[in-house]
């Protein structure tokens, strides 16, 4: 699906990539080197120049091409270690670096380290300005899109971004669209913990820089540590379809592949874990009789502890928070473990997935109790029963211990999807707890990098296994997390009363970023499903009929997910935003997906509850102007035969009558 890609394109990546490493790589241009640190009091660039430095020989795996340039100090025995991958089919490449210790003694304090310190050539005259979204705050505008125009003037104009959390994307996506004049660059900080960017307008271009929040710290003898993952990709033309050829660049090769195959996000029942084995049976069977085309039964967070369950307790109580670090299931409630309902599961033909929060323990739990040597930590929790701690997953005794009790869980119960989560611990205030003065940036990595090895652990052990990134709902969403998971609950609003607005602008705002995500549909009506028509879905419809008392429409309910399952396949295609973003009532809101490898789409648009006109114009991108298209409204079933040049020129009318309402259509190619 790379044909997207135009030559100029990658001929200014191949550029790029000559002058930032292979020219570095042959004692030319070291100033052009895009990692950057100090050392001790000098800046890397100026040391660097009396290094020694060693080019591997490249190899070439799965349409890349990867180069290793290794620079080494011969006095401290400091080694800075860049591994460059460059894609053959995309107008891309990705690095990340290592600073390594050979020597005997400490370093010099290294501090500032910047995997992405780059110029990126502008004439002052041209227009710029850098395209990124909010991140997940559970509020209405999450992931919102935004740009901040750099203008050049006295002193230059300026950017900066920084997560100050300690999770990838709490206050914003940890992604950028860099647009300079008719063209650009879109990139990625790949890290899951704090990040800082900042881009500054300079009379002859653009500085972007990139990297850890804080890094001021020594290696000892033989230590080694990374940076953030940085992937760049190059574009000219269309902003639109820049971020297209992105979309496609991660589901290439940043999407899991469960069992080998490209990641599908499931249709998901989800059910609160503070109930009994016998309820879930209970409504598996529901499930079952209703004949209701959910994929995967969900398990939350309560299923765990040593307290007794409170049946009526719900997300908004806080014995679930409470009990996290007793990682068995609770005895009264469940009797016999798990195993039980991942069999009935098994049985109905559906996955199942069981909630976790192995990064956390809280005071007087068995993690707590037992191995208080692991935890970072406490930090206050506002809750009467005490406190939180962190589990440092940086120290390899305790992710072992992880590793094993979660991938035990999933053996016991067969479980298909392991959802993790990562709930409100003050992150950077507990790695500077746990950090000497010398050694600011270390708990962190070590954290973080270490949460990469468990992840990797779990998914060569179970290798058909999803992982669900949850992290306080959509907090953790990176290139590194992209690569190895998915978020299926992409923003903790939702945990709230459920409002359609909010599905739609979280799909819009996150979709030029990230191909796949799940939304959440509480409402049976068919404005509802269609806001949270997406690859996945959660559901919550056996708890509401079963605890709730609610008389469902049962068959509606049938006949809308079926829609919902049929257009799955058009999320892995091409995104076209067909209006402009908004979070207002009286709006409409409307979007295409096109797989041009299919000659297929589809079109769904919404007015929304405030909106006082009826009708819009359609008019659609990337289509063949010279095929003709049949135009299938999921309505009225009507069908209309019209060129790819009207489609997309004159477009065609969308009627909607209802307030709220919505319409769906499809489209195929017939010549």
């Amino acid at each position: 699906m790379s044909g997207i890609v135009q030559q100029p394109e990658f001929v200014a990546a191949h550029n790029w990539h000559k002058e930032k490493f292979l020219q570095p790589a042959s004692c030319s241009g070291l100033e052009h080197f895009p990692v950057s640190f100090r050392h001790g009091d000098h800046p890397s660039a100026e040391l660097m120049q009396n290094w020694t430095v060693r080019k591997d020989l490249p190899w070439i795996a799965d349409g890349t091409t990867t180069d290793r340039i290794v620079f080494t100090d011969a006095l401290s025995g400091l080694e800075c270690r860049c591994e460059v991958k460059v894609y053959a089919d995309y107008p891309a490449l990705e690095w990340v670096a290592h600073l390594s210790n050979t020597g005997e003694t400490d370093t010099p304090i290294l501090s500032d380290i910047v995997p992405l310190d780059a110029l990126f050539p502008l004439d002052a005259s041209a227009s710029c300005q850098v395209h990124y979204a909010r991140g997940a705050l559970s509020q209405l505008d999450d992931f919102e899109p935004l740009a901040t125009p750099l203008t050049f003037r006295q002193g230059g104009g300026r950017l900066d971004l920084a997560v100050r959390t300690g999770k990838s994307s709490t206050l914003t996506l940890p992604f950028f669209n860099l647009e300079m004049g008719s063209g650009g660059v879109i990139g990625a900080i790949g890290w899951s913990g704090g990040w800082a960017a900042s881009f500054r307008r300079q009379g002859d271009g653009i500085r972007v820089r990139a990297g850890m929040e804080r890094t001021h710290l020594v290696l000892h003898a033989g230590e080694s540590i990374r940076t953030p993952r940085i992937l760049l990709l190059f574009w000219e033309g269309d902003r639109t379809r820049a971020h297209n050829m992105w979309r496609r660049l991660i589901l290439d090769y940043y999407t899991p592949r469960p069992d080998g195959q490209l990641l599908q996000p499931p249709f998901s029942e989800g059910v609160w874990g503070a109930r009994t084995a016998e309820s879930h049976l209970e409504k598996i069977r529901w499930l079952q009789e209703n004949r209701v085309p959910t994929e995967c039964y969900w398990i939350d967070a309560g299923w765990y502890g040593d307290r007794p369950i409170e049946e009526t307790a719900d997300p908004s109580t806080n014995a679930w928070m409470t009990q996290v670090g007793t990682w068995s299931p609770n005895e009264e409630a469940y009797p016999g473990g798990i195993a039980p309902i991942g069999a009935a599961a098994r049985a109905a033909n559906l996955g199942f997935l069981l909630w976790l929060e192995p990064e956390r323990a809280f005071e007087g739990t068995q993690l707590a109790r037992e191995h208080p040597e692991w935890l970072l930590g406490p930090v206050p929790s506002g809750n009467a029963h005490g406190d939180n701690y962190m589990v440092n997953l940086g120290d390899p005794a305790a992710r072992r211990h992880v590793t094993d009790l979660v991938s035990n869980l999933i053996s016991e119960g067969g479980i298909t999807c392991y959802r993790q989560d990562f709930n409100d611990l003050r992150v950077p205030e507990l790695f500077a707890m746990a950090d000497a003065p010398d050694r600011v940036g270390i708990a962190e990595i070590r954290h973080i990098t270490g949460l990469y090895a468990f992840w990797d652990e779990l998914l060569a052990r179970h290798p058909g296994l999803i992982i669900d990134n949850c992290a306080g709902g959509g907090q953790r969403i990176d290139l590194e997390t992209m690569s190895r998971s998915v978020p299926l609950w992409r923003s903790d609003l939702q945990c709230w009363p459920f409002d359609p607005l909010a599905m739609q602008t979280q799909t819009q705002g996150l979709a030029p970023w990230v191909p796949l995500s799940a939304a959440v549909c509480e409402l049976p009506t068919r404005y509802a499903f269609r806001s949270a028509l997406g690859p996945g879905l959660v559901t919550h419809w056996s708890s509401q009929e079963l605890d709730g008392g609610i008389d469902l429409p049962i068959q509606e309910i049938r006949r809308w997910m079926g829609e919902a399952l049929t257009m799955r396949k058009y999320f892995y295609g091409d995104f076209y935003p067909l209006l402009s973003f908004s979070l207002a009532a009286d709006a409409w809101a409307a979007w295409q997906y096109d797989r041009p490898d299919l000659g297929e789409g589809m079109v769904v648009a919404f007015r929304r509850h405030e909106s006082p006109f009826p009708r819009w114009d359609a008019a659609l991108k990337g289509l063949d102007p010279a095929a003709s298209y049949e135009l299938l409204s999921w309505d009225d079933r009507s069908v209309r035969r019209m060129a790819g040049e009207m489609l997309m020129v004159d477009g065609f009318s969308v009627l909607i009558e209802e307030r709220p309402g919505s319409a769906l259509f499809t489209y195929k190619r017939i010549s």
